[in-house]
This record gives structure tokens, C-alpha cells and sequence, in this order.
């Protein structure tokens, strides 16, 4: 009996590694420049002003072709917070740091941006971005209104640069939080979205420096563009399970590098809708991925990639129709004979149905091997589960 344990561990840790690179070097960049060269001439923040503009409009329309409201909505803060900032030194010249409103943004921009982090991500359109978009208007609103209560609130009046102790020491208690999630629980916007942060707060201490505010906050565009960036190349080329290519990425693989003779399994979790509802959306993806890892680990040469929501590809290259049923038979096996075990639930055992489609000369791409095993597949589910069967 094979037990999987689906839990945190080490490899998530060298994943945000991984993935902190870029991010991090650019948070990096731009802290050697603004010390390494602070004060600017008088040119630099005019340039890094009209930079910042231009990448954060180029970004918010990429993200808007995206459908990514996440990184979407913190984009849009930072650019209200950079136009408010400058707002605020026009009209209060050096004490703006001392106005209602400056102490009132760096007690709301933080609390944001961490509900911002750990909203799940959706499509634009969702009906729960509108609810946010309003709920977003209505706290300025209320700011603007109430932000005198911020300085009658008893506090010790001391400053780091220009931002207030209690809100650096909520800065902190924030940035913190999000490096902590993102060993664990990692993704590309996310480790993106946590170094864009630290780079607006260090905009935000240095917002009295024309220098320092123009560099950070072009930090934060320049890091939220290059993750979004990064994010559309990595779901064009890859599925969100480790080791699992995308549909477009098995079309394109097909055409380019499989060669003439090769052999498709699509397989899916059986009952799949019916195990979801009783155990959750997220830990179809945790049994999932434990399934995919199973599969790895036995001594094959294959290649996987996603097909539809519910079906996933096994690529057996250079192998015929008959070989392959024996492969997938195997596969079956091992999966119904294993238990897996997902956080806090009791041992799970489950079953897959399987369809081998070989690629023939008849077939005059990929799509039509993919597609006739898909067909059969559901054809099969209406008898049977946990069978092999043959297109």
C-alpha cells in the first residue's frame, strides 16, 4: 500500500526562491540606486515620474487583457496613493507628512493591500470585484471624511523618514505575514505582489524625497509588470499541477517535438464532481497533483498535460496503441490500490478511468487524437469506471 501526504514542506521554499529572482532583484535595483545616488539631478525624477506613468497605464491595460482583478486592484491603489502623495506636497509643501490625510493613507494602505493578498484570484467580471470596486470607493470616501480621527488617536509622535512609527511597525507586522504565506503556499503574482509591497513601503518612507518616491513607486510598477508578465507566459506553457503541461502547450509540443509515432492516454479521477462537493474545490487540486506525482515516480517515459478541467494527457512517444494499454492498465492499478492522504481528512482511496488513442496517419493534427480518446472516455463513463479502454 502506497501512502502520498500532501503537506508544506521544503520544496515550496525553494520554489518562492525561484520565483523571488526577478521580483527581487529589481526591489534590489532599486534600493542601490536611490542610495547610490540620492539626490538625484533635477531631470532623474521628472524622467522616473513620467516612466512610472507610462508602465503603470501599459500594466493596467495588460492586466486588464490578462483578466487578473488582483494585481489589477493593487496597481490602481498605488497609483491613487502616488497621485495623493504628490497632491499632498503641492498643497502642504514639507509638512504634508504631518496632514490628516498623509496619516490617514499610511494607516489604510497597508490593511488593503494585505486583504488585496489573500483574496482569492478571479476573472474582472466576477460580480465580487464590483462589490470590492464599491467597497474600495465608499473607504475613500470615509477617509476623506473621518481621517482627522487618525491624529487625535494617542501615539507617540516619531517618525522613520516620513512615515510614522506605529504605521512602519504595521508595515513590518504586513510584510512579514505575506513573505511567510508565500513559503508556503507560492505562486508568481503572489511572490510578486509581495516584493511590489515592500517596494511601495519603502516609496512611502521615503515619499519626502522626490527621488526616493519616484524610484520605489517605479519599483512597484516596473515589478508587478515583469510578474504579470511571467504569469501569462507560465499558464500559456503550464498547467497550475507541478510536472503538467497546458492544452496549448501539448498542441504546439505535438506539432513541433513529438515524433511521427506516439500514443495518447487521457485519463480523469472518477466521480470527480461528487468528490469535489465533499471535499472542496482546493483539495481536488491537492488530490490531483497527489495523483500526478504517483504517476511520475513509476518507471515510464511519459509527459503530461491538461486538457480539460476534469482530464489530463499521459504522452507515451514512440510507443503504439497496445504497449500503452498495458502502461495505462498498470497506472490504474496503482492508483486504486494506493491511499492518499490530504490535510486533516482521513486516508482517500479513489479510482481513475482511462482512454488510449494512438496517432495514426489518418490524423491530421493532434486535436483529433485528443479528441477521439475524449469522446470514447465519456462514452465509457456511462457504463463503467475504473476501466482502459481503446479509441
Amino acid at each position: 500500500m502506497v501512502i502520498f501526504k500532501s503537506s508544506k514542506n521544503l520544496k515550496y521554499i525553494f520554489s518562492t526562491i525561484k520565483s523571488s529572482f526577478l521580483p527581487a532583484f529589481l526591489l534590489l535595483s532599486g534600493l542601490l540606486a536611490f542610495y547610490s545616488g540620492n539626490p538625484y539631478n533635477q531631470t532623474m525624477p521628472l524622467l522616473l515620474h513620467y516612466l512610472f506613468l507610462f508602465i503603470t497605464s501599459a500594466t493596467i491595460g495588460l492586466l486588464y487583457i490578462a483578466n487578473q482583478s488582483k494585481p489589477l486592484f493593487s496597481l490602481c491603489i498605488g497609483l491613487v496613493c502616488y497621485i495623493v502623495i504628490n497632491r499632498l506636497k503641492i498643497e502642504y509643501g514639507e509638512a504634508f507628512i504631518s496632514s490628516s490625510e498623509f496619516q490617514c493613507l499610511c494607516f489604510l494602505l497597508p490593511l488593503n493591500f494585505i486583504f488585496l493578498y489573500f483574496l482569492p484570484q478571479s476573472k474582472l467580471n466576477a460580480k465580487r470585484n464590483i462589490y470590492l470596486l464599491f467597497a474600495l470607493l465608499f473607504q475613500a470616501i470615509i477617509a476623506q471624511h473621518f481621517c482627522d480621527l487618525i491624529k487625535s488617536v494617542p501615539h507617540i509622535d516619531i517618525t522613520v523618514e516620513t512615515i510614522p512609527l506605529w504605521s512602519c511597525a504595521i508595515w513590518a507586522a504586513i510584510l512579514a505575514t505575506l513573505a511567510i504565506s508565500i513559503s508556503f503556499k507560492n505562486t508568481i503574482i503572489n511572490t510578486g505582489l509581495f516584493y511590489a509591497d515592500a517596494s511601495l513601503f519603502m516609496g512611502i518612507i521615503y515619499a519626502g524625497s522626490q527621488s526616493g518616491l519616484t524610484t520605489f513607486f517605479l519599483g512597484f510598477s516596473l515589478i508587478l509588470l515583469c510578474v504579470t508578465i511571467l504569469d501569462l507566459y507560465n499558464r500559456y506553457h503550464y498547467d497550475y499541477l507541478e510536472h503538467v503541461g497546458s492544452k496549448t502547450s501539448y498542441l504546439a509540443n505535438a506539432n513541433s517535438k513529438f515524433p511521427f509515432k506516439y500514443t495518447i492516454a487521457l485519463f480523469s479521477i472518477d466521480n470527480r464532481d461528487k468528490l469535489q462537493q465533499i471535499i472542496g474545490k482546493e483539495k481536488i487540486k491537492n488530490l490531483e497533483q497527489l495523483v500526478v506525482n504517483s504517476i511520475i515516480d513509476m518507471p515510464y517515459k511519459l509527459t503530461l498535460y491538461r486538457h480539460t478541467e476534469d482530464e489530463l494527457i499521459m504522452v507515451f512517444k514512440n510507443e503504439d496503441a497496445r504497449h500503452t494499454k498495458e502502461y495505462a492498465d498498470n497506472i490504474r492499478h496503482n492508483i486504486a490500490a494506493s491511499e492518499f492522504i490530504l490535510t486533516g481528512d482521513k486516508n482517500l482511496k479513489i479510482t481513475i478511468s482511462v482512454c488510449v488513442s494512438e496517432k495514426t496517419r489518418k490524423d491530421r493534427n493532434a486535436f483529433e487524437v485528443i479528441d477521439r480518446a475524449h469522446n470514447a472516455l465519456q462514452k465509457s463513463y456511462r457504463y463503467n469506471c475504473n476501466v482502459t479502454t481503446v479509441a
